[in-house]
């Protein structure tokens, strides 16, 4: 049986699922990796490289996961429990436990909550009382992931190991300086953030996505 195929840019929230099928060991073997340009919505690297990205998902987003039988995944939600079903090395509790169910809650909270707020910021178009009103609710869903979530001080956002839900969370929070948010403002998230950001393996999938990318 073929692999499935995962496409991702090496910065959006397509990056997060190359970190965590890294960890999870099944890169190459489970799981084949291919950079996209979702701008210009074509295929950078790999068989089908040149050809257009919205034949593959006419969505045009990343990460997508082509599975074996030609299923389309295109959001977070999806492809992160795929990884996490196929990982070799865990990066989630079993499907049908109760510490699924929460995995599954918190991917959900930094989708619709966090990724939905601050991806707004991206947007070069939006006028100055609107970059600022997305900035405050920014701000807002820092303050409770610093305040609630990571009250404790926890190294991860779900249970005693890396799981999926690091590997998102972690790069929705990378884009901070990129769309002006201060995360030393919330110094539990900032702490969170470079413990993950220094994890072997985080690094390794970093290294192995730059060299994976095309010449400029």
């Amino acid at each position: 049986m073929s692999n499935a195929t995962l496409y991702y840019t090496t910065t959006s929230c397509g990056a997060s699922n190359f970190i965590a099928a890294h960890r999870a060991g099944i890169l190459g073997s489970k799981l084949d990796a291919q950079q996209a340009d979702i701008r210009a919505h074509k295929i950078l690297t790999g068989p089908k490289a040149g050809s257009d990205f919205y034949a593959v998902n006419p969505k045009g987003n990343v990460p997508t996961i082509v599975l074996a039988d030609g299923t389309v995944l295109n959001e977070n939600a999806a492809t992160l429990q795929w990884i996490a079903d196929n990982a070799v090395t865990p990066v989630g509790a079993k499907s049908g436990t109760s510490e699924r169910y929460l995995l599954q809650s918190k991917l959900s909270w930094i989708s619709s909550e966090l990724h939905g707020t601050v991806g707004g910021l991206f947007n070069p178009t939006i006028s100055a009382e609107v970059r600022e009103y997305i900035t405050a609710k920014s701000y807002d869903k820092l303050k409770f992931l610093n305040d609630v979530e990571l009250a404790d001080g926890r190294k991860f956002f779900v249970g005693s190991g890396f799981t999926v839900a690091d590997s998102y969370l972690y790069i929705v929070l990378s884009w901070s300086p990129y769309i002006k948010l201060d995360l030393s403002k919330h110094p539990k998230v900032e702490a969170y953030f470079k413990s993950i950001a220094e994890l072997p393996f985080v690094k390794e999938a970093h290294a192995a996505m730059a060299k994976a990318s095309p010449p400029a």
